[in-house]
């Protein structure tokens, strides 16, 4: 198998269909009603959704049978919250480690650099998105700890 063939069956398994071809019909449930974001069974205490609203991503979880919605953009480097492994209510940032409380937007890691947090609603099977609550730090950079020695040279010294 070549370096084409592997790329062609990675793109496939992603988007769940033959390269070029048309979309395979889904299974079960049709479109989403108007204004929905998700199924409700695509959220669940163990996944999350990571949808777009009013040009936003969001990231969308539930805890403890309970619907959050977040910015999905971690308020260090912009990671994406949505795919952050979960525990006790706090969502950590698959980039550099930095955690939030999922229903405050508090940033556990760094005073003062939050997420901004959604209203979410749960009726007929679905999820809806539908407006914010709170803004969030604008702020981004800072400092991580990812393990590795940043090494600087000076090139003028050479």
């Amino acid at each position: 198998m070549g370096f084409r063939d592997l790329l062609k069956r990675s793109v496939k398994k992603a988007i769940g269909r033959d390269a070029g071809s048309k979309p395979a019909a889904k299974k079960g449930r049709g479109a989403l009603p108007a204004g929905a974001v998700a199924w409700s069974e695509r959220v669940t205490d163990t996944k999350s959704a990571e949808v777009v609203v009013d040009g936003v991503g969001v990231a969308v979880f539930r805890v403890n049978g309970r619907l959050h919605a977040i910015d999905n953009a971690c308020t260090h480097e912009d990671g994406p919250l949505g795919e952050g492994s979960v525990e006790g209510g706090v969502v950590t940032c698959p980039y550099h480690d930095w955690r939030f409380d999922i229903a405050s937007g508090e940033c556990l890691s760094h005073d003062n650099r939050a997420v901004g947090c959604w209203a979410v609603e749960e009726r007929d099977g679905a999820i809806y998105v539908t407006g914010r609550t709170s803004q969030g730090s604008t702020e981004r950079g800072g400092a991580h700890n990812d393990g590795l020695e940043v090494i600087t040279k000076n090139l003028d010294d050479e």
